[in-house]
C-alpha cells in the first residue's frame, strides 16, 4: 500500500473504537493520508489486526486498550501520552454501542450503558484532549460520531437514538465554547453503514426473521465503512462542521428540514417497517 497523499503527514489521530468497523477504516484512511495513529478499543484482537495494516503506510500505530466508560483509564491514557510527547492531532470519538429493543423493554442497565459508551465516553474524549490541547496552545481537532438516527430516528432504538441527539447537541455546544480558541468540532451523521453495530442480536429483542432482514438491510443498501472513513478524513481536512456520510443521508436531513413533523414521522415509521426495525404488517 503507498500513501495517497500527504494531507496529515506530521499529525497524529487518536481514535476510539477503532479495533472495527468506522474507527478502524479511519485509522487506514488516516495513515494512508501521512498521519500517525493511535488506536483504542476494548477489543484488542482487532487493534493486533489493524496494526500491521497501518504500518504499511510507513507511519507509527500505538494501540491501547481502552473502554471509553472507565474514566481513571482514560485519563491516566491521555496523561501518559501527554508524558510521552505523544499528543493527537485530531481525536475521533466513535466507540458506540445499540441497543435494539422496544422503549418498554429497554432496562435502566441498558440505556446507563448506551449514555455511558455514547454520550460520556464522547464528552471524556473531548474533555480530556481539549484540555491537554488548550494547556499546549495547540490547535487539535474533535470529531464525535452521532448517527442518521439523529436526523431520521428508526424505532425500537430508543437509547441509542437519545444518546446521538445527545452526541450532537454537545458537538454544538463545543463548537461554541471553542470558537475563539483553535479547536475546531465535527459531528459526523453516518447513514445505513455495512457494520457489525447491528449483530449483537445477544441485546436485540426481535424474532430471528426480524432481524436477519435488518442485517440484510444493512449488507444491500449500506455502504462501506471505508466509505464514512473517507468521508471524515475529507471533512477534517476542509473544517467541516457537520459531515453527512452514507446513501440518501442528505436527502433525508433536507427532507425533515423541509417536511411537516407529522408527514416526517410518517415517513420514518414506514421506512423503519421496510428495514426490519418494525414487524411488516
Amino acid at each position: 500500500r503507498k500513501k495517497m497523499s500527504n494531507r496529515f503527514s506530521g499529525k497524529t489521530v487518536f481514535i476510539t473504537g477503532a479495533g472495527s468497523g468506522i474507527g478502524y477504516q479511519t485509522a487506514l484512511a488516516f495513515a494512508a493520508e501521512g498521519a500517525s495513529i493511535i488506536a483504542t478499543d476494548v477489543d484488542l484482537a482487532g487493534l493486533e489486526q489493524l496494526k500491521p495494516e497501518v504500518e504499511q503506510f510507513d507511519v507509527t500505530c500505538h494501540t491501547h486498550r481502552l473502554d471509553v466508560t472507565d474514566e481513571a483509564a482514560y485519563e491516566a491514557l491521555a496523561s501518559q501520552l501527554e508524558a510521552d510527547g505523544v499528543i493527537p492531532d485530531i481525536v475521533v470519538n466513535n466507540a458506540g454501542l445499540g441497543i435494539m429493543s422496544p422503549f418498554l423493554e429497554t432496562t435502566t442497565a441498558e440505556w446507563q450503558l448506551t449514555l455511558d459508551v455514547n454520550v460520556l465516553g464522547v464528552a471524556l474524549g473531548c474533555r480530556l484532549f481539549a484540555a491537554i490541547l488548550q494547556r499546549l496552545g495547540m490547535p487539535g481537532h474533535l470529531v464525535n460520531v452521532s448517527s442518521m438516527a439523529a436526523i431520521a430516528p428508526p424505532t425500537n432504538l430508543s437509547a441509542y437514538v437519545a444518546s446521538k441527539y445527545a452526541v450532537e447537541g454537545l458537538s454544538e455546544v463545543l463548537a461554541m465554547e471553542f470558537q475563539e480558541s483553535n479547536i475546531q468540532i465535527s459531528c459526523l451523521h453516518p447513514g445505513v453503514i455495512n457494520t457489525a453495530i447491528v449483530q449483537h442480536s445477544s441485546r436485540a429483542r426481535m424474532a430471528p426473521g426480524e432481524m436477519e432482514r435488518l442485517q440484510r438491510h444493512y449488507v444491500e443498501k449500506g455502504v462501506h465503512p471505508r466509505v464514512v472513513a473517507q468521508d471524515i478524513v475529507n471533512g477534517v481536512f476542509k473544517g467541516d462542521t457537520t459531515i453527512l456520510s452514507g446513501k440518501g443521508v442528505r436527502g433525508v436531513a433536507l427532507m425533515k428540514r423541509l417536511l411537516p413533523r407529522r408527514i416526517f414521522r410518517k415517513i420514518l415509521i414506514d421506512a423503519s417497517r421496510k428495514m426490519g426495525y418494525l414487524p411488516q404488517k
